[in-house]
């Protein structure tokens, strides 16, 4: 009877030894170069790992040394998260009023009174003259207080009319004699739809340094008025690089909702998306978007992002709003809704482009190397996923230590276990279920067999 029972437990108690994934249990692989001598290297995730993984969070990546020893690694998106800060500086403004000097000619002096801390400019155009109802076509902005790059030029202005599309250019000086143009043609816009506004009060300007910037209006005076100018400058690091894919699409079939145009695409891989750009067909396109995504065809579809879009040319000058943040998602599946029937021919598909930046992969080098990215395994379980994320590397090499990590870059991938591995493996046969079922039987028989000598035994005592 103990024999029995000890082989019900034996039978039901699990492996306490599980198999360490090998090489050979993923589907492809990318040997690593590594550059100096270091503990800890990083390397950007290529695209080819996208398109193999089969989950989302990446863990079916490993890193293997040369004795196909998994060593500790851990995922980060690189850069940081949020939006550079920006710092504005109200800069002093005088208006220009031009009569017989052509636009763009020279024809601008300054003379300059100091009394004390206090200076007095007075600014002479072509036309001195100009009188009281005569329009500015341009302001002189006073830059010279202003030591660090300005990264843009912040415009507040009034205007009559609820729309206003200003073409305008910016030039620079040092001595408010000598101009050199720097913005040859940018638009303030301020624009109405359906209860949005399109505002552009901003103007890029390259990385240069001058004391005075001049602003014109392309078209000759305006009635518009400008009652502020501000320096912008940005602070912080450059966002990092982001990538671009096209993704292909069509019509969508059935789920639509009333009074709007929907269109489907699929991504080949499952990238970190947190950008959605989309290009309309049409020259002159102002419409409502929603974007929708889901990770496989027969979810939900989850609501990503909803404003206007827009392209629209005036003569030379464009206004272009196409790109989208949405958070950061791994969806293959995204949707495009177009309200209000607005493209003339819903068969022209808008196209669509997702922007991704790529995860940083940092490894340990442990062991000897040389090292192998292994990627793409749907034969992995549940315990063998996690264990492969170490988030306590991440933690010990943040902040100042991030300068020790040295780089490493993948070399031309190999096909390791190939394709086979991105298939889950056939569920093994229940050998435990049938032998833990023969195992009762015979303990049953048993017990039947013991329950009848037991009887006969009786019989014959009495």
């Amino acid at each position: 009877m103990r024999s029995v029972i000890l082989a019900i437990v034996l039978l039901l108690t699990p492996s306490l030894a599980e198999a360490a994934p090998k090489p050979m249990d993923f589907a492809y692989g990318a040997p690593l170069s590594r550059e100096g001598s270091g503990a800890v290297y990083r390397l950007s995730v290529p695209r080819e790992v996208y398109e193999a993984v089969t989950r989302d969070d990446l863990s079916d990546i490993r890193v293997f040394n040369s004795r196909d020893a998994a060593v500790p690694h851990a995922l980060r998106l690189p850069g940081k998260q949020g939006p550079a800060p920006e710092y504005a500086r109200a800069l002093p403004f005088f208006p220009l009023y031009e009569g017989g000097v052509p636009a763009g000619k020279e024809g601008l002096s300054m003379q300059v009174e100091q009394s004390g801390e206090r200076t007095m400019i007075h600014v002479v155009t072509g036309d001195a003259g100009a009188d009281e109802d005569s329009r500015p076509s341009g302001y002189l902005i006073d830059a010279r207080k202003h030591k660090e790059r300005i990264h843009e030029l912040r415009i507040a202005w009034k205007g009559k009319g609820g729309s206003l599309v200003v073409p305008v250019s910016v030039e620079s000086s040092r001595d408010l004699t000598h101009w050199s143009s720097l913005v040859p043609r940018s638009t303030l816009v301020r624009m109405e739809y359906q209860g949005h506004e399109i505002r552009r009060d901003r103007i890029p300007l390259p990385d240069a340094r001058a004391a005075w910037f001049r602003l014109r209006w392309l078209t000759g005076p305006e009635e518009v008025t400008v009652t502020g100018v501000q320096a912008v400058r940005r602070g912080g690091e450059p966002e990092p690089e982001r990538h671009w894919t096209v993704i292909e699409g069509a019509p969508a079939k059935g789920d639509e909702r009333p009074g709007s145009t929907a269109y489907e695409y699929e991504s080949p891989a499952l990238l970190p998306v947190d950008r959605v750009r989309i290009r309309f067909p049409e020259r002159n396109t102002l419409v409502r978007v929603t974007l929708y995504s889901r990770p496989d065809p027969d979810a939900a579809w989850r609501r990503r992002r909803s404003g206007v879009f827009y392209h629209l040319r005036f003569d030379e000058t464009s206004l272009v709003q196409d790109t989208a943040t949405v958070g950061p998602s791994s969806d293959r599946f995204w949707k495009v809704a177009v309200e209000g029937g607005a493209l003339s021919d819903p068969g022209d598909v808008p196209g669509v482009e997702l922007g991704w930046r790529p995860y940083e992969l940092l490894f340990v080098a442990q062991g000897e190397g040389p090292f192998m990215l292994a990627y793409g395994s749907a034969r992995l379980d549940l315990k063998a996923r996690k264990s492969g994320a170490q988030g306590i590397l991440t933690q010990v090499m943040g902040g100042e230590r991030d300068e020790l990590i040295k780089k490493a870059s993948a070399l031309p991938g190999t096909v390791l276990g190939g394709p086979d591995m991105l298939v889950p493996a056939p569920p093994p046969p229940p050998w435990r279920t049938w032998l833990l079922w023969a195992v009762l039987v015979l303990g049953v028989g048993v017990i039947a067999g013991m329950a009848v000598s037991l009887g006969k035994g009786m019989r014959r005592e009495e």
